[in-house]
């Protein structure tokens, strides 16, 4: 009796509502893949093509890179935040006043690494900047000796310069022995006229008669050199 009426409990279910609606054949549609299934092999018309891989100009790269940078970076961030988080919710009261505390200790040891650092640094830049300051004061020594150096010379070349037209000034001609100049000048006669012959011999003077060219002294390679 039991076997016939759930028999018939599942009769009355095929010709309900219910069922008619879900799998009534006019309602029935076919799927198609959008794409080729994953379990189907390469085509044979593309099985050695080798697609093209598209160059991307040097600035897109840059952008892309950075983009991809920031994004990683914030997934990282928002992944350790949902971590901690996470952590925290779980863990009790006892267990996040520790962690605070050892966040705290190791913030002073870092502030301590730090101000260590500081001081360490300092004093490697006070030796360094003493040392600097001795090589420049040492520069500005040289410098200034050798402009003291330059400046005796100098000074030593004038003085000569000076001793020397001092000397010359002796043979300069002035208003007192301007006629005793035009006197000797007068007096003193001097012709620069020369000749030469097919030989070479040279000989002084406008109306010098010729020499034999085993009593001549100069040459014109000796006038020549």
């Amino acid at each position: 009796m039991l076997a016939s009426t759930t028999k018939v409990s599942k009769i009355n279910f095929l010709f309900s509502e219910e069922f008619t609606h879900l799998y009534n054949p006019l309602n029935l549609q076919s799927i198609r893949w959008r794409r080729k299934p994953r379990w189907l092999p390469v085509a044979p018309s593309k099985l050695y093509r080798i697609p093209v891989k598209k160059k991307l100009p040097p600035e897109e790269i840059l952008e892309i890179r950075t983009l991809h940078n920031h994004y990683n970076t914030e997934m990282k961030s928002l992944r350790s935040y949902f971590t901690q988080r996470t952590q925290e919710l779980l863990t009790g009261d006892d267990v996040i006043a520790e962690q605070k505390k050892e966040q705290e200790e190791e913030l002073l040891e870092c502030l301590r690494l730090n101000e260590e650092w500081n001081k360490r640094v300092a004093l490697l830049r006070e030796e360094r900047l003493a040392k600097e300051k001795e090589a420049e004061i040492e520069r500005v020594s040289r410098i200034i000796e050798e402009h003291k150096l330059k400046a005796q010379e100098r000074k030593e070349q004038l003085e000569a310069l000076v001793r020397r037209e001092k000397e010359l000034s002796k043979t300069y001609i002035t208003a007192d022995n301007i006629d005793e100049a035009i006197e000797k000048a007068l007096s003193t006669e001097k012709n620069y006229d020369f000749s030469i012959d097919l030989d070479g011999n040279i000989y002084q003077g406008r109306n010098t008669k010729a020499i034999p060219p085993e009593n001549q002294d100069k040459k014109v390679e000796e006038a020549s050199v």
